[in-house]
């Protein structure tokens, strides 16, 4: 195999090409092009030239698994890992947002006619267990399509269909809904911390992921709502475009944090202000994260955890914040955020002179950046017990949880002091 049909939504856009040394090229179809179609990624604007390993590779590297999980699914499917047209050509049948990627001239998955696999009682459980391995949703007798949706990230989690209270493997049509996640097992409580700061964030009036923790018998796992799918009131879902920043700016997967070549709070608003179809309500709302992740002590918001949605009518807006857990139960408190916070990378040395570099980053009103860090953090502390409540036992109850919201209450309090020193 030396090229791929790349798919968005329903249209086929463009050829990945395999070329010599394990590099990509990409090259858009001369029909989309003529038709001034959406782009793929604002990295990869819609031309007749052919892009090159270097320009198309992050965009596409975007698209995977990353670390041990990536080497998982590799190994699953006897292909090398450092060989993203490989993986892809395996596992990129349904990937983030509306792209799919399926070998030159085949029927795509979301014309697949396969019947969804349903799991039965005692096969969630297994399931997690078996995660990342395709396990219940290979399927010898489907002409060996099987197991063939790939999802960005660290963690070992499967995209699945959620629909009356049950649980489905899907080849791609339907759209998968939701995502279960597994916890990393050296990291204690992680399904309470995630669904708790998820809670909290949409509590704290923050638009976030939805999700829900399940457990079967030794197995847990959270179930997420897919922020890239649009559901009907019958329940047919919708797939939604989506990159994240790192994609949308060029930028490969394993250079997402700032200190490593990443991008900063300044990319990542210039972006926003020239591709955001409201672009001063996304500055704001990005600020909104940043402040939070602050909050929370998320020291892994990093360029990929942050997206951009396309919309139906082209037009572009910020996501809904995903991946959001505290590392402070886990990590020293001078652990380094993601991201420099108007030149500071440690929670805990934030004076008002960063929050007004900050400001200048963003190209928001200084007084605007102080007043919103107090405002947001009065609303975070607000909002802790009714997050909680949102949290199902036995989950609620994790000591976890009680030291993260000591924890909210001391950088709150830090912050709020760092917005009344003088300029």
């Amino acid at each position: 195999m030396t090229s791929l049909d790349v798919y968005l939504h329903h249209d086929r856009v463009g050829r990945l090409e395999r070329q010599p040394q394990a590099r990509l090229g990409f090259r858009y179809e001369p029909d989309w092009v003529e038709k001034r179609g959406e782009p793929l990624s604002l990295s990869l604007p819609v031309s007749d030239q052919l892009y090159g390993d270097e320009q198309c590779r992050p965009f596409f590297k975007g698209l995977l698994p990353e670390g041990e999980f990536l080497k998982t699914i590799a190994r699953i499917f006897h292909v090398s890992a450092e060989n993203s047209f490989t993986v892809l050509e395996q596992i990129g049948g349904e990937c983030a947002g509306a792209v799919s990627l399926v070998p030159r001239d085949s029927i795509p998955p979301f014309l697949s006619e396969s019947e969804p696999r349903w799991l039965e009682d005692g096969e969630l459980g297994e399931l997690i267990e078996d995660l990342p391995n395709p396990g219940l949703a290979d399927d010898p007798e489907q002409d060996g399509v099987g197991f063939r949706l790939s999802l960005a990230g660290t963690r070992d989690k499967l995209p699945v269909l959620w629909g009356e209270e049950r649980i489905g493997i899907t080849r791609g049509y339907p759209p998968s809904t939701h995502i279960i996640k597994k916890p990393a097992p050296e990291l204690a409580a992680m399904v309470a911390n995630e669904a708790y700061c998820l809670a909290l964030a949409n509590q704290g009036g923050l638009k976030a992921a939805q999700a829900l923790p399940l457990g079967k018998g030794t197995q847990e796992g959270l179930l997420v709502t897919r922020y890239d799918r649009r559901q009907e009131a019958d329940g047919t879902a919708f797939r939604i475009h989506q990159e994240d920043l790192c994609q949308a700016l060029g930028i490969l997967p394993e250079q997402k944090y700032q200190a490593e070549g990443g991008p900063g709070v300044a990319a990542a608003a210039k972006l926003i202000r020239e591709h955001a179809s409201a672009p001063a309500v996304d500055l704001l709302t990005f600020l909104d994260a940043l402040i939070f992740n602050l909050l929370i002590g998320n020291t892994d918001a990093h360029g990929k955890n942050y997206s951009l949605l396309l919309e139906e009518d082209g037009g572009r807006r910020l996501a809904p914040l995903y991946d959001l857990l505290t590392a402070r139960p886990y990590w020293p408190f001078e652990r380094k955020m993601a991201m420099k916070y108007g030149g500071e990378y440690r929670a805990d040395r934030i004076r008002g002179r960063h929050l007004d570099r900050l400001a200048d980053d963003l190209g928001i009103a200084r007084r605007t950046v102080r007043r919103r860090v107090v405002e947001l953090g009065e609303r975070v502390l607000a909002a802790r017990e009714a997050a909680r409540d949102r949290v199902p036992s036995p989950w609620r109850g994790a000591e976890l949880i009680d030291r993260a919201e000591a924890f909210i209450a001391e950088v709150a309090g830090d912050l709020r002091k760092a917005a009344a020193e003088a300029d």
